[in-house]
């Protein structure tokens, strides 16, 4: 997987395992749409294909640590609700739903750690980019972070995976975040294309979190990073 890093420094250098901040409180909630193309049925894409929406909750925020309640909202009128914590500073989470992604701490820049410990899929990784794009109805300043792992064409193997998230910078929270899966064998493909973007906040301009579904799709990259990052290692193998 190829992580484009950008630091800004020195002084940012001694700023990317600096003491994190939580930009959520009790009571703050969001809610998200989702969209699934595809025609995967498996552990990796298929809990997507009949989900339309989700809302979530912060319950309780203590030191670094929030926990969060999610609802996840199906087509055929049911809905699930599980609840989870994360640790924002470590990216460390539990509970019935889990995933590092759903919460980062708040105003981090381009060049900070997402985490100040290593956490699939996010690895060291760093934020690739602190940029404006407009959500719900205005310009929001948000942090990125994009993670691109393919294996390179052969006659029995093809797979590229890519996942590219946004946060609210003022709070942590996902704005957006895009999945997109193909895997080639001899005389299949498997492929899916999810997109899970915030269409309201409460309060009014950023601060609520994740769900059971976000905890499924950090679960669900991770995943695919480690079988892709797997495929890849057994190509080089097979070169060297």
């Amino acid at each position: 997987m190829t992580l484009m890093v950008v630091l800004l420094g020195m002084a940012r250098v001694e700023n990317t395992l600096a003491q994190r901040e939580v930009g959520v409180k009790s009571g703050d909630w969001a809610d998200y749409i989702v969209t699934y193309e595809g025609n995967t049925t498996d552990e990796i894409g298929g809990f997507f294909v009949n989900v339309t929406a989700m809302t979530v909750t912060v319950i309780d925020v203590v030191g670094t640590n929030v926990t969060l309640e999610g609802y996840t909202y199906y087509e055929n009128g049911s809905d699930t609700t599980e609840r989870g914590w994360i640790d924002v500073e470590t990216g460390e989470t539990g509970g019935n739903f889990t995933g590092p992604g759903v919460l980062i701490a708040a105003n981090l820049n381009q060049g900070d750690r997402v985490y100040t410990t290593s956490q699939d899929p996010f690895g060291e990784g760093t934020i690739n980019e602190t940029v404006t794009r407009n959500y719900l109805g205005s310009p929001a300043l948000v942090n990125r972070f994009v993670r691109n792992i393919t294996v390179p064409p052969n006659p029995f193997f093809n797979m590229t995976f890519n996942m590219d998230w946004y946060w609210f910078r003022a709070t942590g929270i996902p704005a957006e975040m895009t999945y997109y899966y193909m895997q080639e064998l001899p005389g299949t493909m498997t492929w899916f294309d999810i997109r899970i973007v915030v269409i309201t906040v409460v309060p009014e301009f950023p601060p609520a979190l994740v769900m059971p579904i976000f905890m499924v799709a950090t679960l669900v990259a991770a995943l695919v990073y480690r079988r892709a990052k797997s495929r890849a290692d057994d190509r080089r193998s097979q070169r060297l």
